[in-house]
């Protein structure tokens, strides 16, 4: 069972020489203005590419009955590709993709894709993930994904039903963010082999068990800002120079 921070030194420092020997790659890119293409051999379910409106996304997330987050903003200050990306200006933002019912994935892997970068270290919790949806009272539970925690490190979010605090949501942190840098993510749901993959810059940096029975299947993305999901770690104020883009969702 997991029920601490994963962050041994050995694994820290192997990985983060891995992620920076891979930023030194040009990832391919679509065209400019376009949305990203999925992965070979996946069906698309959504792609963002942040070159027009939100329309595609809710218009707030219920993180609960009591709270309820307004949705980020698309910025010029960066792109993957293209010329605008998705930020954020204050804590308790988000923007929230809801998958309808009736093509609610739940066989086979539900994936999402996504490319993250900070210009300056923030002390904020900023996260993209997969997960489901938690029912009338709001929220998105279990949920799986990677980005950036208030300790300024790439981090891995999951699920695990006995951890004791945030309702069942860890946080593991991989290595100490590297600034400018192009974080290519990629979160994978398995139902047959029960496991949640995480991969950073093509390379797999964990693997967790997916409790099936926790979640009929996957119906909603997020981006997230707020509250870390260790001990409920919270967010440097203010605007922060961090940014998503190019994200696709995914099932095969």
């Amino acid at each position: 069972m997991l029920r601490k921070i994963l962050f041994a030194s050995a694994t820290v420092a192997c990985v983060a020489a891995m992620l920076t020997g891979c930023s030194k790659k040009s990832p391919v890119e679509p065209p400019a203005g376009e949305d990203p293409a999925a992965p070979s051999g996946t069906t698309l379910v959504l792609a963002e590419g942040f070159g027009g409106d939100l329309s595609k996304w809710d218009n707030d997330y219920m993180v609960d009955m009591f709270h309820i987050f307004p949705r980020m903003r698309i910025t010029t200050d960066a792109a993957h590709t293209g010329t605008l990306s998705l930020t954020t200006d204050s804590n308790n933002t988000a923007l929230l993709h809801t998958i309808p019912l009736a093509d609610r994935i739940e066989h086979g892997i539900a994936g999402v894709q996504f490319y993250i970068m900070a210009k300056a270290l923030g002390q904020a919790c900023f996260t993209v993930e997969i997960g489901a949806n938690a029912g009338s009272s709001g929220g998105v539970q279990p949920a799986f994904g990677i980005g950036f925690d208030p300790s300024d490190s790439i981090k891995c979010t999951y699920y695990d039903m006995y951890y004791p605090q945030n309702n069942g949501h860890g946080d593991s942190l991989i290595a100490p963010m590297t600034l400018n840098h192009w974080y290519k993510c990629v979160v994978e749901a398995d139902r047959s082999a029960q496991t949640i993959t995480y991969s950073i810059d093509d390379a797999l940096v964990r693997t967790f068990p997916f409790d099936t029975t926790r979640a009929m299947g996957i119906d909603k993305l997020l981006v997230f800002r707020g509250s870390s999901g260790v001990n409920n770690a919270p967010s440097a104020e203010g605007a922060k120079q961090y940014y998503v883009d190019d994200i696709v969702l995914y099932k095969k």
